[in-house]
């Protein structure tokens, strides 16, 4: 029997990932830094995740894996050495970490057979910090043969997440998600994963990834920012605004334009890329899933201002991006740790200061003015935001 070690058992872990592979029959092991996360999995030795096809609802118990806490004797040890593929559905914070984590157990797999070879898949929607990943593991190494073995025999990849998968927290045994697309992945990897359904290699990966995450994320935590500013819960009711409506199509078109005059790609292609069939009786998204950690998703070259920067290449009125970002620094979560950090600032700071600061901009860019002209405006419920 294959194997899998899934490093992060949160909502993506365990909904997607661990739920995909115990579909296949591949032995599935955790492991997370949160050990109520573990202790969960643990004491109740089974999770449930509700999911959404095209045709079909149904709950799937998943039972039969292991679970480790990162903890000082390396618990987790045995079922690295024998997996055969490593899966980081990680927030980009975390991979350093990771990496720092597992160093030991590449340390052992080079001592135990110098020959053996491993594949991890990144799932973050973070794009180019692949390179980044793979030097936090390498430099974790710290015996040369060992970083020679890595240099040779492992790889770290990719991937395009496009699917939904949501619970109430991190440490829940009940999830949903939809099961409609699968998880595009960069070649080539060191492992087999033909029997394993919603996984596909994918040419052209980092071109893709910029593409979805501009045309499909950017969108969507525009929708997030702005039904919180107008007291919606869940995307499908913020969508069906009329306003919100407006907006989102606006931020859309310049984006799909922007990208057509920067990447080798069709329309058409796009659209593949876009086109995620509905699920039947499909979840309700949650506002807070989607808006969650403003201030990645307001960095530089991250869904908003990655594609700030073609309008600005371009010469593309990139004004309703600028009002998505006012409302993404208008978002207040009480438990939303970086949307508090970005709050408290903004309580006795400079908006343009501030803006500067997450955006990665000049105070005196046309952008940070724009930014900060929206957000008085929405602040004080001016309607002349609107314009």
């Amino acid at each position: 029997m294959k194997s899998v070690l899934i490093v992060g058992a949160g909502r993506l872990g365990k909904g997607f990932v661990g739920e995909t592979f115990f579909n296949a029959n591949w032995e599935v092991a955790f492991l997370d830094n949160d050990i109520k996360v573990i202790e969960e999995l643990n004491n109740k030795e089974e999770y449930i995740v509700r999911v959404h096809t095209t045709d079909n609802v149904f709950d799937n118990v998943i039972s039969g894996y292991k679970a480790f806490f990162t903890d000082d004797n390396y618990s987790v040890m045995d079922s690295f050495l024998k997996s055969d593929l490593i899966m980081l559905p990680l927030y980009p914070k975390d991979f350093e970490e990771a990496a720092k984590y597992l160093a030991k157990c590449f340390e052992e797999q080079y001592k135990q057979n110098p020959k053996s070879k491993k594949t991890l898949i990144c799932l973050t929607n973070k794009n180019k910090i692949i390179n980044k990943i793979t030097k936090y593991f390498r430099d974790s190494l710290e015996n040369q043969e060992t970083k020679e073995w890595f240099d040779a025999n492992v790889v770290v990849r990719d991937s395009i997440v496009r699917r939904s998968t949501d619970a109430d927290s991190n440490h829940s045994t009940n999830l949903i998600t939809t099961a409609v697309a699968s998880l595009l992945i960069q070649e080539p990897v060191n492992v087999d994963f033909g029997d394993v359904k919603w996984l596909e290699l994918r040419e052209k990966i980092e071109i893709l990834k910029d593409i979805k995450v501009f045309t499909i994320n950017g969108p969507h935590a525009a929708t997030a920012y702005f039904g919180a500013y107008k007291g919606y819960v869940d995307i499908p009711s913020a969508s069906d605004d009329p306003e919100i409506a407006e907006l989102i199509k606006k931020i859309h078109d310049v984006t799909v334009d922007a990208v057509l005059y920067e990447f080798p790609v069709t329309r058409e292609e796009i659209r593949e890329l876009e086109y995620l069939p509905n699920a039947k009786d499909e979840m309700v998204d949650s506002i807070y899933r989607v808006a969650f950690d403003p201030v990645r998703k307001v960095g530089e070259g991250d869904r908003f201002m990655g594609v700030v920067k073609l309008c600005e290449k371009y010469n593309f009125d990139y004004s309703p991006i600028s009002k998505a970002l006012a409302l993404a620094f208008l978002y207040d979560e009480s438990k939303d740790e970086n949307s508090q950090i970005i709050q408290d600032e903004l309580k006795s700071g400079d908006i343009k200061k501030i803006v500067a600061k997450y955006i990665g901009r000049d105070e005196t860019d046309e952008i940070v003015n724009q930014v900060a002209d929206y957000y008085e405006k929405l602040k004080n419920k001016d309607k002349s935001y609107a314009n």
